[in-house]
């Protein structure tokens, strides 16, 4: 099954996260970080810029928001390190992956009047912090083995030439998977939470296995594979594509 086909089966993303920790599911004999999703769960994807100097307020953070995101059911799983930014601006520390039991709770939560101030000190306590959420629709088991790396790619589609980055990407995720690699999760409809109030969501999250990270690179930097590259570029008004490492 090509991504393309494959690209409304919904997987992954998004609110409130690197933020409040609680312990991350993983094997430690086999070195890897498995984390499951009920349907009607929130799936969230986090990305920081986080500075140390700012750690004080980080914890003031913690300490305030921390207890009562937890009494609402939200649960950090896991933490995804990105190793390079390999396309785009945008370089964040980890990605850090969450949820809450439903969209009702998460809701709720962001309801109190406490939900203001964690709002406004979350942008004093990070340089960036984007936040995607995902309503899941069916069981999903997202697992990371550290042997293996990942690409994590954001897409915003050009709505002008969207088939340019559907053809790209399904060509990426058929070279990850020539390679020995698989795909791992593919999301849409993702709600963007950001210190910009104007951003835009991206409409494609993808997340796929590698061998290595040279195998990534070996694929962006082919010959063969400029004329995808220019499709990507034509099909999107940005992309970010990072490769990242679980932490167990």
């Amino acid at each position: 099954m090509s991504l393309n086909s494959m690209k409304f089966m919904a997987l992954s993303f998004g609110l409130l996260s690197v933020l409040f920790a609680s312990p991350v599911i993983a094997n430690e004999k086999e070195k890897t970080l498995s984390v499951h999703f009920n349907p009607g769960a929130v799936m969230q994807l986090i990305a920081p810029v986080t500075e140390a100097e700012k750690r004080p307020l980080r914890d003031k953070y913690f300490e305030l928001g921390a207890p009562t995101a937890r009494e609402y059911g939200y649960t950090q799983n896991g933490v995804l390190v990105v190793e390079k930014t390999l396309i785009g601006t945008f370089s964040p520390n980890v990605f850090v992956v969450s949820q809450w039991p439903s969209l009702n709770a998460q809701k709720s939560f962001q309801s109190l009047p406490l939900f203001s101030e964690i709002k406004a000190l979350r942008r004093e306590a990070w340089e960036a912090l984007k936040l995607y959420d995902y309503e899941v629709t069916k069981p999903t088991t997202l697992t990371f083995s550290t042997d293996k790396i990942y690409s994590i790619s954001l897409a915003w589609v050009n709505p002008k030439a969207p088939n340019n980055y559907y053809d790209f990407i399904d060509s990426f995720a058929k070279k990850a998977q020539a390679l020995g690699g698989k795909v791992i999760s593919i999301t849409q409809d993702i709600s963007l939470s950001d210190h910009n109030p104007y951003a835009v969501a991206p409409q494609q999250i993808v997340i796929l296995e590698w061998n290595s990270a040279n195998d990534i690179e070996a694929v962006l930097a082919s010959s063969e594979y400029a004329a995808q590259l220019e499709k990507l570029k034509n099909g999107t008004v940005n992309f970010e594509l990072h490769a990242v490492r679980p932490r167990v």
